[in-house]
């Protein structure tokens, strides 16, 4: 991050009156304009210096402690700035630029679980602060979400960054390492696997843009170069899906033929097979689904949604409460399983997972406006 940008980030903190005037006020303020033209005349070590002592002396000085944490992580002491930064969301929780520079530092140091903790916060701030501060948040979230082998959530994030920003070269590449499914970062793609990130990423952050004749080119020349992939058949199938949904299904199956535990692939044909009104058809992929990863929630709850339009009310509340141990936290896990507990008559049961729906779903809806 260059200079201009951490002068920039100076720019974010709020500036702080102190509630009261220690008896070392005058010592404080000293060192506080001697730190701040420091930091001005470019002498950041000294600045830095300064800052830690007029901290001593006022430890919840939010000013200072974003000075400071801008400073550190300017000059790479990446061990510096996180506490930094952490002291000053603890002061303020609903600054997110603090939160976001805090998980800079993370990232930085590759504590990526760290990271995603605190750029999930991020999120819940709904990304506030300046635009590349913003876009920052965003991509480095679907990094570590991606690290974290959440790579459908990555793809929704990175989507969101390009509608609200552009396509870029780091976007490309974010999306095409979640698009075969790998824990990486950007740093961590082998030279070996790095063609076909580009090319994967490349179609599939043309397609957020919504370039839909650019992106089916793009996907189309990917397949060709790489037939035995399915996982860009599957990214492909998925995109097909608005435009050509025969053609969609096909690239689909094609992954699972390469794959036939492709657990992204069967859960996507037995949810569109399911939309089309074939709960049998769908079950079957589901089921698939479900033997091959059963500890994924996401497999009991399509194959518990089957089970219910399927009629066969009971297995389906078996699954959907697996889906439910699995994942307390999710919304669509409690929705499905009161469906469930509705249509075997558990009034009770079922007006409980509703609450827990509603609870949850005014979460991720704070989260997203």
């Amino acid at each position: 991050m260059s200079a201009l940008f951490a002068a920039l980030l100076l720019a974010q903190a709020a500036s702080a009156t102190a509630s009261a005037r220690p008896v070392s006020a005058d010592a404080f303020e000293a060192l506080a304009r001697d730190a701040a033209a420091a930091r001005d005349a470019g002498r950041l070590d000294e600045a830095f210096a300064l800052y830690t002592k007029a901290l001593k002396l006022r430890p919840r000085w939010d000013d200072g402690l974003w000075s400071a944490g801008s400073i550190a992580y300017d000059r790479d002491k990446y061990v510096e700035c996180v506490p930094l930064f952490h002291r000053l969301t603890a002061i303020k929780p609903d600054l997110a630029p603090a939160w976001t520079m805090a998980g800079l530092c993370e990232y930085a140091l590759h504590d990526y679980s760290a990271a995603l903790t605190t750029f999930t916060q991020v999120e819940q701030l709904h990304f506030d602060g300046a635009p590349e501060l913003s876009r920052a948040a965003r991509l480095h979230y679907a990094i570590v979400l991606t690290k974290a082998g959440r790579y459908e959530k990555a793809i929704v994030v990175l989507a969101e960054l390009t509608g609200v920003d552009r396509k870029s070269q780091d976007i490309t590449i974010a999306a095409g390492i979640a698009g075969i499914r790998k824990p990486w970062t950007p740093a961590e793609v082998p030279e070996a696997e790095r063609e076909r990130v580009a090319k994967l990423g490349d179609a599939m952050s043309t397609a957020m843009e919504l370039d839909t004749r650019s992106a089916i080119g793009k996907f189309e020349a990917a397949v060709k170069e790489f037939p035995s992939d399915p996982d860009i058949h599957f990214r492909f199938g998925g995109f097909l899906m608005r435009q050509e949904p025969e053609r969609g299904i096909a690239e689909i199956k094609k992954a699972i033929e390469l794959e036939p535990e492709h657990i992204p692939a069967l859960l996507g044909l037995a949810n569109i097979y399911l939309s089309n009104g074939d709960p049998k058809t769908a079950t079957t992929y589901a089921l698939e689904a479900c033997e091959a990863s059963p500890d994924d929630f996401a497999t009991h709850v399509v194959y518990g949604r089957t089970l219910l339009e399927s009629n066969d009310y009971i297995d389906a509340a078996v699954e959907l409460e697996t889906a439910v141990r699995l994942a307390p936290e999710s919304a669509d896990a409690h929705f499905s399983l009161a469906s469930a507990y509705s249509r075997l008559g558990r009034k009770a049961d079922a007006q409980h997972e509703q609450e827990e729906f509603r609870r949850l779903r005014k979460v991720v809806d704070a989260a997203h406006p």
